[in-house]
């Protein structure tokens, strides 16, 4: 799918591609004729194929490699809000690790760490939303402002093109 972003009387190409995490000759493909490349991949849950570590670090690693090996302008790794590579949780743990690895390899990286965002069949709405919620949203232990994941990637964007 290719779609047209406009900024400020600038018409910029964006287009996504098929690839596949373990195949670098169709990573390689995807980034090679870029002048920015984000990251936007990452799970917070394993799958059958994958784990957090395949998904999180290993992809993030050969991503951050076809960069480099093609010298792309400028990566942008979207990472999270509380990675942190001596993290118990495993999901934060990987996001750290990623967040290392990248910049050990491509050492000009954006890190982007965004907050827990909503948006269609987020997470985050359906779990105020549950039965378990009905008086109190998050029975008063945790604070967040959330941000629309329109306005996450709008920023992304906006940031990276000035």
């Amino acid at each position: 799918m290719k779609a047209m972003i406009e900024r400020s009387g600038q018409r910029l190409k964006a287009s996504r591609q098929e690839w596949d995490m373990r195949n670098t000759p169709s990573i390689e493909e995807s980034v090679r004729h870029s002048d920015i490349v984000y990251n936007l991949v990452g799970r917070d849950y394993p799958t059958k194929n994958f784990d957090l570590e395949d998904v999180n670090v290993e992809s993030a690693e050969r991503i951050a490699e076809a960069v480099a090996k093609y010298d792309i302008d400028r990566f942008v790794h979207v990472s999270s809000y509380n990675a942190d590579k001596n993290s118990p949780s495993a999901f934060f743990r990987t996001k750290g690790q990623a967040e290392e690895v990248v910049r050990s390899i491509f050492p000009e990286t954006t890190l982007v760490r965004p907050a827990p965002a909503f948006g269609f069949e987020d997470k985050l709405l359906h779990k105020l939303a549950g039965a378990a919620n009905v008086l109190t949203s998050n029975h008063m232990r945790e604070r967040f402002w959330p941000v629309h994941v329109s306005k996450r990637i709008r920023h992304v964007i906006d940031r990276e093109i000035d």
